[in-house]
């Protein structure tokens, strides 16, 4: 269990306004409280803005004319206004009062297409954490965001969506991840580095279920999380962010490996402006986690810069670059010594062996919009990993790898007609690889990709059908050529459901260490396998999403349901030789049936509440059995109660069922001991937020957070 406290602190300044204005203040018009970032937009065009923490918004340098604007901000009904900008009246001003409609779905803006467009349009499931969700949760990785999202569960490492993942030793993510569209895979395992990614920075988590390689391509086998980082504002933005706790002692005596319980702590510091056309964000931060179990404390340090620069005005011409590099130092913990000794390495392992690791990521894209119904985006990157051990004993293999993903993306989107809207592009993917293990190796994929989406005449229907093909070519193995249909339906009913139906072919080619892999560590020996063959997924899914009004318009319960179907083939799983070693093998054909339900509300006076359940039957369709390393329900629940004002109580509950089958194999050879040790999760996480902007004057949050309240004892993985 652990206990973290946050401070944030947030200073703004204020900027002056150019000749030819549109100000004002965006409120809530039952509160009068401050709506701080409000999105503000002029119709018709690219430009945009968002309100400050005083909900204070500037639009500036505008010539003379009639403008309207759009006011838009969660859980709010949109508003519009016109005003008309003259000489003799350059500069307008107003106050504007948002009207609460919880959950208005509708006026939520995606990116699962590859553009903003509205939650409605959008024919797959989709989950989404804001700002504030993930600020509240007071995280400091955003895989411990991601344990709470609908039908996704969190194994180490490894991210599953609707059970699309099992047990990979960290290896070959069936997950896409983006950081602002930039792939964040690494090159050499094909697996997500959460302390690799900017987390004072993220603003919003979008979780895309199902197979996305029509888009995406290679690694959206199960799904996509799309990562979006904050847009600074014209008024200087500085926070100041710093936890510490404590994790409790274990009940059991032989698992205690301190004296007193172990610490972590840590700090963040950002800032981030809008200087006339230049916008500039950076943050460093650092942290140390001491660890319940022997040999696994770590330091770890990330910094983030990123530059935007709008070649006029109006945002229709804009070049970003950013960076983000981040260091970690820990001990070399792979599973336990056995249940008896769960917080401690097997015996005869190097006690003080460590593992340094680095990356970073780095992109440069331009965006040009034509109108705002046709932009051009080109974009370019870098993604660095290494990772090397250390304090090693005599014969030990040191177990290294530098590895470098490059990345280069030209897209088009326009309305080519008044009822079909085209997004096309090439991308390009290079990832080389240098490691003792298996050598230098080089893994190329050449694709391009499109997607119509077509308004056929029926009110409010949405076709979407697209395509994508990948050629992947991997030293020393045969290329392979991928196709990755789409086809999908949106539809919002004359009363108020919105319909939705897809059907889609994602893709995993295999990573270069699951190739390659030469090594012997720990009493597992794993082969290469220069054999093995992508994997595919084909998934089909049907739902509804309604708002259902309950006693009057500010209380709304929003309910989505669906059903879905994953067909995977030709998975890639560790799997044993008749020698007892392991090898990376297209091993099974599986199919993963389920029923999603969500509902989420938010009620007068501050009070929401919000379950998710998912009901999963993981079938293994060659051993006519469940498939390995699956749970078959996922239930998480949330509540937020309102003590007193700007005193708030939160608590999650997570509950992830036994996961039904083991290899028993793992068992027989003994390597990893107790392997079959397992139980249902029952996770509880409470928190206390206090808001004390109006007791001190300056604006300071406090969060008392505990982790685990109830120290319930499980696994996530073997071992």
């Amino acid at each position: 269990m652990k206990l973290i406290i946050m401070i944030a602190l947030l200073f703004t300044l204020s900027t002056d306004s150019f000749a030819g204005s549109i100000s004002g203040t965006i409120k809530d018009s039952e509160t009068n409280e401050v709506l701080s970032g409000s999105i503000i937009r002029i119709k018709n065009t690219s430009i945009g803005i968002k309100s400050d923490n005083k909900g204070n918004f500037l639009l500036d340098n505008l010539a003379n004319g009639i403008y309207t604007i759009r006011i838009t901000y969660i859980g709010y009904i949109a508003s519009e206004h016109t005003l008309t900008i003259t000489d003799k009246q350059p500069n307008q001003s107003m106050v504007v009062y948002l009207l609460p409609k919880s959950l208005n779905a509708s006026e939520i803006v995606v990116s699962a297409g590859k553009r903003s467009q509205s939650i409605q349009e959008v024919p797959v499931s989709i989950s989404l954490l804001d700002q504030q969700q993930i600020s509240q949760r007071n995280t400091t990785r955003i895989d411990e965001v991601l344990r709470y999202v609908p039908g996704v569960n969190v194994s180490r490492d490894q991210v599953s969506i609707r059970g699309s993942s099992g047990f990979a030793l960290g290896v070959g993510s069936r997950v896409a991840l983006l950081l602002d569209g930039f792939p964040m895979l690494s090159a050499d395992n094909g697996d997500m580095k959460f302390d690799a990614l900017p987390m004072m920075e993220i603003n919003r988590v979008e979780v895309i279920k199902g197979a996305g390689s029509a888009l995406y391509g290679t690694g959206a086998l199960g799904g996509t999380v799309s990562l979006f980082t904050r847009t600074p504002s014209d008024s200087a933005r500085t926070i100041i962010r710093t936890y510490g706790g404590i994790y409790t002692q274990p009940i059991y005596e032989q698992w205690k490996v301190y004296d007193s319980p172990p610490a972590l702590y840590g700090i963040d510091i950002g800032y981030s402006k809008k200087f006339d056309n230049l916008e500039l964000t950076m943050n460093v931060g650092n942290k140390y986690d001491k660890s319940y179990r022997l040999s696994d404390n770590s330091y770890r340090w990330s910094g983030y810069g990123k530059v935007g620069y709008q070649f006029d005005k109006r945002g229709m011409s804009k070049l970003t670059f950013f960076i983000n590099a981040a260091s970690e130092e820990r001990g070399d913990w792979v599973f336990w010594n056995s249940l008896d000794s769960a917080t401690r390495p097997p015996t005869g392992t190097n006690p003080n062996r460590r593992t340094e690791s680095g990356k970073i990521a780095s992109a440069l894209e331009f965006k040009q919009f034509f109108s705002d119904q046709s932009f051009l985006m080109i974009r370019s990157g870098l993604f660095i990993t290494n990772y090397k051990n250390t304090n090693l004993l005599p014969g030990e293999e040191q177990i290294a790898s530098d590895a470098l993903s490059w990345n280069s993306e030209i897209q088009y989107s326009a309305s080519i007609s008044p009822g079909v809207f085209l997004t096309s592009g090439i991308n390009t993917v290079m990832n080389s690889v240098q490691a003792p293990i298996y050598g230098a190796k080089t893994q190329i994929f050449m694709s391009g990709y499109s997607q119509a989406e077509i308004k056929p005449g029926i009110e409010n229907l949405i076709c979407t059908i697209g395509a994508r093909i990948d050629a992947e070519k991997t030293a020393d193995a045969e290329q392979n050529i991928e196709i990755s249909p789409k086809l999908a339906l949106s539809y919002l009913s004359p009363f108020g459901i919105q319909f939705r139906a897809s059907a889609g072919r994602g893709f995993r080619a295999a990573a270069v260490a699951e190739r390659f892999a030469a090594l012997r560590f720990q009493g597992i020996t794993i082969e290469p396998n220069m054999n093995v063959k992508p994997e595919y997924s084909w998934s089909y899914e049907c739902g509804a999403t309604t708002a259902i009004p309950l006693s009057g318009e500010q209380d709304i319960l929003l309910l989505d349901i669906s059903y879905f179907q994953n067909e995977l083939s030709d998975l890639i799983e560790p799997s044993f030789t008749p020698s007892g070693n392991i090898k990376f093998q297209n091993v099974t054909k599986a199919r993963v049936t389920g029923l999603e339900l969500g509902l989420r509300s938010m009620l007068t006076g501050g009070y929401s509440f919000e379950t998710s359940l998912t009901l999963m039957k993981p079938e293994d369709l060659i051993l006519k059995q469940t498939l390995y390393y699956r749970s078959s329900v996922l239930w998480y629940t949330r509540m937020s109660i309102p003590i007193i004002e700007d005193l708030l109580l939160q608590t999650d509950y997570r509950f992830i069922s036994r996961t039904e089958m083991m290899d028993p194999r793992l068992a027989a050879l003994g390597f990893i001991k107790d392997a079959d040790a397992r139980v249902p999760n029952h996770i509880c996480d409470m928190r206390l937020i206090a808001r004390l902007h109006n007791w001190v004057q300056i604006p300071i949050s406090v969060t008392l957070n505990a982790k685990n309240i109830f120290d319930y004892y499980y696994t996530e993985i073997m071992g």
